[in-house]
């Protein structure tokens, strides 16, 4: 076992539900903020006990829904309650996700008085008619303020996420937001295409005709611009959709893209914990309400547990590995498989002659400038 762990707080609740998302949002006015902070508390008591028990916090998450729809005293106490059960690492980074609208330099102040040391702004688009479609809560004008007022409040490791490939943004849209984002000298910026996931109203409005996805070859040449233009501000590409200044690249989702162990708490939460060849994962329950009834009762929530071995388990090591530009190092994944890549994934060579996958150096295997492109594909391969 890892000596630490990075821990994931799920915070539910949201004013609107964006018509592309399917995270376990709940929207709520007003929310149950004191119990449902009681229940993380309680959850956060009982792990203390089994299975994380004498390790330490190297990383703390708080995802939503939007967090910071919380006051900075909520968020403090589970922080409080990190740090008296486990013990958080003195340089952890402590992550909060926030929505321009629902935050102002006093709470921000709060939050980092709290401990929270890296804000992750849901920003999507600083374009009027963009954020319209999106559905999103927030004016262009409030996007402008969310970097200065985290700078007011005393952030300097702050976190921009923008999004792409949505029906009526153009090339030059998409440019103006690059640009824009880049302005503020954030310390890192995540890019994502808008995906269509079934259950969403997006899903729904496409499937029917009424909405029309992006041209794929403008989602292309959105997707290359992105690398460009962040790598001419000095952004580092480290992940498929992750750009970030030198030391600012997120300590805690590189934990997940390389497997590590992590817990999750709150509702819907999910967490891994890898034992060798093998890894265990387990689930809460996603309903806030019936969580929270559990979480204080009994401590646990839980409500599915697996554990993923043989080729499900490899192929989830080298597809995630993947995702990151410094790729899959062949002979940790033969020191943990008992194998190599090309034994258990005989389709590793045809994808290597299509030009998607190249060995940069003996024993690394990453995707190239074209499998980026058709990354999801690349990733099926091995699942």
């Amino acid at each position: 076992m890892s000596e630490t762990f990075g821990l994931y707080v799920h915070v539910p609740y949201c004013r609107a539900k964006c018509p592309y998302c399917d995270f376990n949002v709940h929207v709520a006015t007003p929310w149950p903020e004191r119990r449902y902070i009681d229940a993380l508390v309680a959850e956060l008591h009982h792990y203390a006990r089994t299975p994380f028990v004498d390790r330490r916090i190297a990383t703390i998450y708080f995802g939503g829904g939007t967090p910071s729809l919380f006051a900075p005293a909520s968020i403090g106490r589970v922080l409080d309650a990190c740090r008296s059960t486990f013990g958080v690492e003195p340089d952890a980074e402590i992550s909060l996700e926030a929505n321009p609208e629902s935050v102002s330099v006093e709470t921000l102040r709060g939050y980092r008085a709290a401990g929270v040391n890296r804000l992750s702004f849901g920003i999507e688009s600083f374009q009027p008619h963009v954020l319209k479609r999106l559905g999103r809560l927030q004016t262009a004008a409030e996007t402008r303020l969310a970097v200065p007022m985290a700078r007011e409040a005393g952030f300097a490791n702050v976190s921009l996420d923008l999004m792409f490939a949505i029906p009526g943004q153009s090339r030059d849209d998409w440019a103006a937001d690059l640009e824009t984002a880049a302005a503020f000298e954030p310390e890192h910026l995540s890019a994502y295409n808008l995906t269509y996931e079934e259950g969403t109203p997006f899903f729904d409005l496409r499937r029917s005709g009424k909405l029309v996805a992006l041209d794929d070859d403008d989602e292309a040449e959105m997707f290359e611009s992105t690398r460009r233009r962040l790598a001419g501000h000095g952004y580092r590409a480290y992940e498929v959709s992750n750009f970030a200044k030198p030391g600012f690249e997120s300590r805690h989702n590189l934990n997940y893209w390389h497997l590590g162990a992590y817990l999750g708490i709150g509702a819907g939460a999910h967490s891994h914990e890898p034992s060798g060849a093998t890894a265990r994962r387990w689930s809460n329950e996603r309903d806030p309400e019936t969580y929270a009834r559990r979480a204080l009762d009994a401590g646990s929530a839980v409500v599915s547990e697996e554990t993923l071995g043989g080729s499900a388990a490899a192929g989830e090591f080298v597809f995630l590995h993947l995702r990151t530009m410094e790729g899959l190092d062949e002979r940790a994944f033969e020191k943990r498989f008992g194998s190599t890549v090309d034994e258990l994934f005989p389709e590793t060579a045809r994808i290597i002659a299509e030009g998607l996958l190249e060995r940069r150096e003996p024993g690394r295997l990453a995707l190239t400038a074209p499998g980026l492109l058709v990354a999801d594909s690349v990733f099926a391969s091995f699942v």
